[in-house]
């Protein structure tokens, strides 16, 4: 049994048995996406935002059904207008161990275990942050979950032990393979300028970036073992 995601300009097909009984979008504070793109994104998806996150959600008039954070990035008046319409909200301290984004997923993966989840406003920010991110994210990724990172701009879809075939809507500027564990082994990309079969990837050496694509605006792409990231970059959206 096949699981798609669509994506105003990717559609993802895993061929993995998984039963998702939950769509998620998450609104973290980096990089605002463009206002069309996340209202499509966000259709019938329940909505989180982690602190500056909220801010993005309500300037592109959608309302989140849950808000989480420290408050020290987000629009106070944002904040307390949440509250004072009944969303459901957690606030933390700023001294804390863990971030927002963190605490975030950690609450989605509890509430909602069989769970597609689309986390944005990741990119375009400090690169510690994305770092963070983009690392706590693989670490809630599971066998009855899906993750991806996207926005207008960039998109990075999580696969564990899987196969995709990715369909672009847009055709991308940059493909790239990002092993996100030690070794992700038997890693294969077919109608690319570089395609390998079944590789392993080495995360000190990641080598497999900056592909483009061959023929059509299809391509699939495999890993048998280890967390991959596959990356797409569309500059100009």
């Amino acid at each position: 049994m096949s699981y798609k995601i669509f994506l105003p300009q990717l559609a993802v097909t895993l061929h993995k048995d998984r039963e998702i009984t939950t769509k998620i979008l998450l609104i973290t504070g980096g990089r605002t996406p463009d206002t069309a793109w996340l209202k499509r994104t966000a259709n019938q998806r329940i909505i989180y935002c982690a602190d500056h996150g909220l801010d993005i959600c309500i300037d592109a008039g959608l309302i989140p059904d849950y808000i989480l954070g420290d408050g020290d990035s987000v629009d106070s008046l944002n904040w307390q207008w949440a509250e004072s319409i009944g969303i459901p909200v957690d606030k933390y301290p700023s001294a804390k161990n863990f971030t927002d984004t963190q605490l975030a997923l950690e609450q989605i993966n509890q509430k909602y275990p069989q769970s597609d989840i689309i986390i944005t406003g990741m990119f375009g920010g400090r690169f510690d942050h994305l770092y963070s991110s983009i690392f706590s994210a693989a670490a809630v990724l599971t066998e009855s979950n899906v993750i991806c990172a996207a926005d207008d701009k960039e998109i990075l879809i999580y696969l564990k032990a899987e196969s995709a075939v990715l369909k672009c809507e847009k055709i991308p500027e940059s493909i790239s393979l990002l092993p996100l564990e030690e070794k992700c082994h038997d890693v294969s990309i077919n109608n690319v300028k570089w395609p390998l079969d079944k590789v392993i990837l080495k995360q000190k050496t990641p080598y497999a970036i900056s592909n483009v694509l061959k023929n059509d605006n299809k391509i699939k792409v495999k890993t048998g073992r280890g967390i991959l990231g596959v990356y797409f970059y569309w500059p100009n959206n």
